[in-house]
């Protein structure tokens, strides 16, 4: 089975941050595919109550893939056939990439790289649920044999596609992303491989598609600057509807601002401190504006702080056309 989708440019799953609202506002950004946060199968089967929100899937979002971690076959399998009651997805994403303590701790995440029979049992088991299988990893190492070996294992085991972060466990997010052992990669499984790590600029996405991957996953670029995402798919010569103007970003703000409103407060504004640095960059009083909405205390009062605000520009605005 394949993964499939309108456009190489994919939204990568981050734990906390993607969320549907994010979700929502990138697909209308553009991007062809996105993943649900990172979500613990073991909080799933636990029937943990804080966790189904993440499995929400807002009618208006394009390609949906399930992400779950897990350090037991038994509990991630559990974990996926109950989401599935909860809602559809086009595939199941495996983490096997997180290099955070807590999630290496309970055997999830990129633990899985040193558990190679428990990876291989895990793709293998879940592939009876009928759908696609993706994979998000890192390299074991920066020695290209095992690089490649570790991804011809989940290949083999039956990974419909494998994202590849060209960081070590033990690196997280320092250093940079090693691109010559993602080039050999995707050379080594033609259309199988997608690339993720340090991807800021529609460059970034270029380069990867050039070396021959399938994909890209956008992830911290998109929280620093979501409006890389039209602008990376122009560059690749895709229909980007988005036309960049203080304007438009006005109105995905907005749309984001009302989204929000329909989840739980904290939430909420856990997201919104997130994507407010690109917002008012080049506007008038856009310090004081990010300051005042980060600690606007509730997504309501955001919204309202925010509206005041385009009122006055478009005031100025007017005067200064008269």
């Amino acid at each position: 089975m394949s993964v499939t989708s309108n456009n190489p440019l994919w939204l990568a799953p981050m734990a906390d941050i993607t969320a549907w609202p994010v979700r929502k506002m990138c697909f209308h950004l553009g991007v062809g595919l996105a993943h649900t946060e990172m979500i613990s199968a073991k909080a799933v089967v636990d029937k943990n109550q804080s966790v189904f929100p993440s499995l929400f899937r807002h009618p208006n979002e394009g390609p949906l893939v399930l992400q779950l971690f897990s350090g037991n076959v038994d509990f991630l399998l559990e974990a996926a056939e109950e989401a599935l009651k909860v809602s559809s997805f086009e595939a199941l994403g495996i983490n096997m990439a997180c290099p955070s303590k807590k999630v290496m701790a309970s055997g999830g995440g990129a633990a899985m790289i040193f558990c190679p029979d428990v990876a291989t049992q895990m793709i293998k088991e879940t592939k009876a649920l009928g759908l696609p299988i993706c994979v998000k990893t890192r390299i074991p190492s920066h020695n290209l044999h095992d690089a490649v070996k570790w991804c011809e294992l989940l290949v083999s085991s039956g990974a419909d596609n494998v994202a590849v972060h060209a960081r070590t466990p033990s690196q997280g997010y320092n250093g940079i992303s090693d691109k010559n052992i993602m080039k050999e990669i995707a050379k080594a499984f033609p259309g199988m491989i997608t690339a993720t790590g340090d991807v800021f600029t529609s460059g970034d996405v270029v380069e990867y598609l050039e070396m021959g991957c399938k994909s890209v996953l956008v992830a911290r670029g998109a929280l620093k600057n979501p409006f890389m995402i039209p602008d990376a798919l122009k560059a690749l010569g895709y229909f980007a509807d988005f036309k960049d103007s203080f304007k438009s970003r006005v109105n995905v703000f907005r749309t984001f601002l009302i989204d929000l409103c329909e989840i739980e407060d904290n939430s909420g504004m856990h997201l919104l401190r997130h994507f407010l640095s690109c917002i008012f960059k080049g506007m008038p009083r856009a310090s004081y504006m990010r300051s005042s909405l980060a600690n606007a205390g509730s997504i309501a009062k955001t919204k309202e702080l925010f509206d005041s605000y385009i009122n006055d520009f478009n005031n100025l605005y007017a005067k200064g056309e008269q």
